[in-house]
């Protein structure tokens, strides 16, 4: 969504809005609930606000799809991308790490409000804190009990010691 900073009035501006954002590339778009404020000071934009959304993931441990409710706050600052043209190649401070830019005096918040969402994701969703996976034999649900499959594997690199230690047992029993 682009908004024109020339529309922002003096006393700021504020936006209630529902937004579609991608979280998983594929999975189709879910609606965050957007309640923006903007001010304007001079060139220099400040947007802050708090985005709502439920998005939806798959447990990285049994894959199931799990609903995740999000609220977060931001703040961001913004300057006119001309200003970037005219300064000089530099190292950048921690205060301009969190800077934007704008051109032809538009604001796309759209991606300010996806990045506020992947920010409060977790990386590795789970659907319960103590979720058991898939069987990496059978592929069954653990959490729905267990699949009955032999579990006693031994390392391949261990192999040998086992055999040695069936040799030891055999001489032992003697």
């Amino acid at each position: 969504m682009r908004l024109k900073i020339s529309d922002i009035p003096e006393g700021g501006l504020t936006q209630e809005l529902d937004l579609p954002v991608e979280v998983r590339d594929g999975a189709g778009p879910d609606t965050a609930h957007v309640l923006i404020k903007l001010f304007r000071f001079g060139k220099k934009v400040v947007a802050e606000g708090t985005v709502r959304i439920t998005v939806s993931l798959n447990c990285s441990r049994c894959l199931k799809a799990v609903a995740y409710p999000v609220e977060t706050k931001f703040s961001e600052e913004y300057n006119p991308a001309e200003a970037l043209d005219k300064e000089e190649e530099q190292e950048l401070t921690d205060r301009e790490l969190d800077l934007g830019y704008y051109s032809n005096d538009e604001l796309d918040i759209s991606g300010l409000i996806r990045e506020q969402v992947l920010l409060s994701v977790p990386m590795k969703p789970l659907c319960i804190a103590d979720c058991q996976g898939i069987c990496v034999k059978c592929g069954k649900d653990l959490n729905e009990g267990a699949c009955g499959c032999k579990t006693e594997e031994v390392d391949p690199r261990l192999a040998p010691l086992s055999k040695f230690k069936e040799l030891m047992k055999d001489r032992g029993a003697s």
